[in-house]
């Protein structure tokens, strides 16, 4: 005879409500399709067992958690970047994802991280830096007799200017006296022609547009930082920019069951990150007076770029090395070109 010999009808009933009772506190009914959830996700459709309803300030700080947290999966992916480039886009493309950070958010971290760096650190993207060749206006002023000043005015206005990427703003030369003098001689020069009644207004025109573009310039050399600052908030909508650009220009390349638009997306997406990362390390090195990172940066970038093309798509040597300069030189043009009619605006709407 059994144990359950002994048990009548009423001693099996509490059983097997006990058993329903615990089937039913474990299961949830799925919001998407009705069906029976037991663990985290339904298994009909997928979907999780959450239906998102949160305050605006949880759904502040889970943004901000899930977006710029630093936990395993990206140091993770820091480490592989720096040690391997190129395998971790090549990984993340072929479906071993759960390891690395995706790259979209990889490239919102640390392109913030390098806007926070240049923030910190007071460091101008771009400046101008002007050299006057001749001497300076007092200098002028007491050499050139009353009588010929006037005729010896281009005399302060001959300097050159060179573009300074990275730069700090007391680094760069500027003489606002001898600038507003080179400018307003000018101006008074070309006040004193003489214009013909059939260009009057052509010349007008011409004028105007001179002079905007003139105030501009001067705005700029003499306020670089609120330049700057306005350049700054384009500057991360361009790179962001830039990765589906270079994605594309992949595929003009590279072709194959391996190099799908996504594959080329996914390492346009780290390349950039690794970008960011490498030039924010730069900047701060500058700060503890390392000569010569801007450079060290630049050839950083190029040669990273280089081993992830290799690594990632597995070619030979000479299509990489080919594939990387064509690439990188479109890409380089493609940027200097928004970046002037960027800066043309900002001059032009400084005036």
């Amino acid at each position: 005879m059994s144990d359950f010999d002994d048990l009548d009808d009423g001693d099996i009933a509490p059983i097997a409500v006990s058993g329903a009772a615990a089937v039913s506190a474990t299961s949830v009914t799925c919001l998407a399709c009705g069906g029976i959830i037991s663990g985290t996700f339904c298994s009909s459709c997928g979907q999780k067992n959450d239906d998102l309803r949160r305050s605006v300030f949880v759904l502040g700080r889970d943004f901000l958690g899930d977006t710029f947290g630093f936990d395993s999966r990206m140091w993770r992916t820091l480490g592989m970047m720096a040690v391997t480039p190129g395998v971790v886009p090549k990984e993340y493309a072929h479906g071993k994802r759960s390891r690395f950070t995706p790259p979209v958010r990889l490239f919102l971290v640390v392109s913030f991280l390098f806007f926070l760096v240049i923030g910190l650190t007071n460091t101008l993207f771009v400046g101008l830096d002007l050299t006057f060749k001749n001497a300076p206006i007092s200098d002028v002023a007491t050499s050139v007799p009353t009588e010929e000043a006037t005729a010896d005015e281009s005399y302060v206005c001959d300097f050159s200017g060179k573009l300074r990427f990275f730069i700090k703003e007391n680094a760069l030369n500027t003489d606002t006296d001898r600038l507003d003098a080179c400018i307003n001689g000018i101006r008074d020069s070309d006040a004193e022609e003489e214009k013909s009644e059939e260009n009057l207004s052509d010349d007008d025109d011409g004028n105007s547009v001179a002079e905007r573009i003139v105030g501009g310039a001067r705005s700029a050399i003499t306020n670089p930082s609120a330049f700057n600052s306005e350049f700054n908030s384009w500057l991360p909508r361009v790179m962001f920019f830039m990765t589906p650009v270079l994605a594309l220009m992949l595929t003009l390349f590279i072709r194959g069951k391996d190099a799908l638009i996504f594959d080329h997306m996914v390492l346009a997406l780290y390349i950039h990150a690794a970008g960011f990362a490498i030039v924010g390390m730069a900047l701060i090195l500058a700060q503890l007076g390392v000569p010569y990172t801007g450079q060290a940066s630049g050839v950083a970038v190029g040669a990273y770029y280089l081993i992830s093309l290799k690594r990632t798509y597995g070619r030979g040597w000479i299509k990489t090395i080919w594939t990387a300069l064509m690439t990188g030189f479109l890409y380089v043009t493609i940027l200097i070109v928004i970046v002037l009619a960027i800066m043309t605006s900002m001059l032009w709407q400084a005036a």
